[in-house]
């Protein structure tokens, strides 16, 4: 092995000669200029000549145990094989997970290098100011590099990109709509790009890329943080390879936290250039709104976002009609606006037929103003018209929704719920997936999926979706009775009891008819004891129509559970019409009333358009004259 100040008067690398006095390397294309800390890693590499080197050695000694992660270690090292090309399959510098890095090439001394660099020469002595001029310009130099080691050459091609949640490093918790914010724009806007998958994840990794690129089937990783000082705001991302967790690319984006709209486009073109340069298509030019407002809807798609805790819902609503009156020509609140009306009455039972109206009234003057917004407000549209049961319209509407050029994962979602209304289970799972690939974090993709395959009868599958949306916070009660289902399925019958204890806990309901009803699902000779129970709750209105439609079923009376069916003859949905075509509901659906009712609801009239027909107990169709 040769000694440090032997390395530093030169050596060879396989076909690279490294010249570190005089900061260069010179590879078969040419000769490179390599940063001060690069060069130090390099060293530290060389020294030990094929031996393994560890993080915290590499931390110890080239960065004096100044840092506490291994992120710069990785920018250096994917710096250092871009000076050595060192391609894929690696050659000169190979990264063993959880032990360190080594020399793949023997180091060498040049003879000819030894001649080249004899001692610098150096300036005159009297000099003095020079020297210290010098030095501070080198230690500018090292800090900078130090920290970043910011990767200046193209990266390859990347087909599939999660972007996990930025840090946020502003000081203030209440900034985070501005962090998350400018996470979701960025996905949004990546999505345009048709050779790119994104995938918004919005839980953050663990740090082992591999593990987590194969978890959610992605090639690269963008992570980074969001810093804040007295109005000046800096986005700095990091691309990082999932097969070995070196970053292929890493930059910033500055501004004034008051121009966020235009920090998050310069954001979102610096990140389309990081990823495939020229060859990708320019991004969907956008006129940018009043600051202001731009910042409004941010405020309000958070709250959207958490509409499920407190008042938030009602909160969006106001931030979105803030931003509308401060530019009542900027599209993106009508569609937040639009949606938050469209949930309103799932959250909070108000009236459905007042605030979808007013739902539609929005989107169609959000159009009015941004024609650009048209198509993503078709799901709008759809999720209306699914509830009015015009099933035609909404299936239009929401294929629309789901070709627009950008598309969030509620449109998938809210689409897989109107096809399994109408019993086209096997579409609404595909529909359900392709939400996964947008936002395979969100709790309510991940429960429409388990409910969708407990629909199916596929109990496996069902119960590894509940346990991934129960990990990310997942309510509703058509959830909580889907998987308690599930459970009575399987056999599991404590645990589905306590379940809906809990469910009846949450909603301060009575529930003195929960043992009676599990007891006769366990035991059929106390059959009429749990009807008797449900019953009672039905009739003091304790339970909802759902809840009552499905125990009854269960326990065998078709024609009450068939009293209930009726009521979806009114406005709304009622309980969830997917209900009606799922395993345990067979026997309903041979009841003589059955079709008749569809009929009346329209869903055979849609079946008729869309090319299904009933055959035995379940529609059939045909896949490619329905298909989006």
């Amino acid at each position: 092995m040769l000694t440090l100040e032997e390395l530093n008067r030169g050596f060879t690398l396989g076909d690279c000669e490294v010249l570190p006095a005089r900061g260069l390397v010179r590879n078969p294309e040419g000769e490179e200029r390599v940063e001060p800390r690069v060069m130090a890693v390099l060293l530290a590499l060389a020294k030990r000549d094929g031996d393994v080197v560890s993080q915290d050695q590499l931390i110890e000694e080239v960065w004096e145990g100044r840092i506490f992660d291994n992120q710069p270690i990785q920018r250096c090292v994917a710096l250092l094989r871009k000076h050595l090309q060192d391609e894929r399959p690696f050659e000169y510098v190979e990264n063993l997970p959880r032990r360190g890095y080594r020399l793949m090439k023997s180091v060498k001394p040049h003879p000819e290098i030894l001649e080249e660099v004899d001692e610098p020469r150096m300036p005159p002595r009297s000099d003095l100011r020079w020297k210290v001029i010098a030095a501070v310009i080198l230690a500018g130099f090292v800090a900078v590099s130090m920290y970043t080691c910011r990767d200046t050459f193209g990266p390859p091609a990347v087909n599939s990109l999660a972007i996990v949640p930025l840090t946020n490093y502003t000081g203030d918790p209440t900034r985070q709509y501005i962090v998350d914010g400018i996470k979701d724009i960025l996905a949004q806007r990546l999505t345009e790009l048709d050779a790119l998958t994104v995938k918004n994840i919005r839980m953050p990794v663990d740090g082992d890329w591999e593990k987590s690129a194969r978890e959610f089937d992605v090639e690269s990783f963008l992570t980074g943080s969001v810093h804040e000082q007295d109005g000046a705001l800096k986005v700095i991302y990091e691309i990082v390879d999932g097969r070995d967790g070196v970053i292929i690319d890493s930059g910033e984006v500055n501004g004034h936290v008051d121009d966020l709209f235009a920090i998050q486009e310069r954001l979102a073109n610096a990140v389309r250039d990081a990823l495939a340069g020229g060859d990708t298509p320019e991004l969907i030019t956008r006129p940018a709104p009043n600051r202001i407002a731009h910042r409004i809807f941010m405020r309000g798609m958070h709250a959207l976002e958490y509409r499920g805790e407190g008042s938030n819902l009602e909160y969006s609503i106001g931030f979105f009609e803030e931003s509308i009156d401060l530019d009542e020509t900027y599209g993106a609140p009508y569609l937040g606006l639009a949606t938050a009306l469209a949930l309103l009455p799932d959250y909070r039972g108000e009236d459905v037929a007042i605030y979808h109206t007013r739902a539609i009234e929005t989107i169609e003057a959000g159009v009015a103003q941004d024609e650009s917004i048209r198509d993503a407000g078709g799901a709008i549209f759809g999720f209306v018209y699914h509830q009015q049961k015009r099933w035609q319209a909404s299936e239009e509407h929401y294929r629309r929704a789901v070709n627009a050029s950008v598309v969030d994962s509620n449109a998938f979602s809210w689409y897989s719920r109107m096809l399994a209304s109408v019993g086209r289970l096997e579409e609404a799972l595909e529909m359900a997936q392709r939400a996964e690939v947008i936002d395979p974090n969100s709790n309510i993709v991940n429960s429409r999926i388990a409910m969708v395959y407990t629909w199916l009868g596929s109990n496996e599958m069902a119960g590894y979706y509940f346990r991934r949306a129960n990990e990310f916070k997942a309510t509703g009660i058509l959830h909580v009775m889907a998987q308690t289902l599930l459970l009575v399925r399987e056999g599991e019958l404590e645990e589905a009891r306590n379940l809906a204890y809990a469910a009846a806990a949450m909603q301060e309901a009575p529930a003195y008819w929960i043992d009676p009803v599990f007891r006769a699902f366990g035991d059929r000779t106390h059959r009429e004891e749990g009807l008797a129970a449900i019953n009672r709750a039905w009739d003091e209105q304790i339970v909802i129509p759902g809840i009552a439609f499905m125990g009854r079923v269960m326990l065998g009376d078709v024609d009450g559970a068939m009293d209930i069916a009726r009521l979806l003859e009114g406005p709304g949905e009622v309980f969830a019409t997917e209900l009606l075509f799922i395993p345990e509901t067979a026997a309903l659906r041979r009841h003589p009333e059955f079709l008749p009712l569809l009929e009346r609801l329209r869903i055979v009239e849609h079946w008729n358009e869309v090319g299904c027909t009933w055959v035995g107990d379940v529609p059939q169709c045909d896949r490619e004259s329905v298909s989006p």
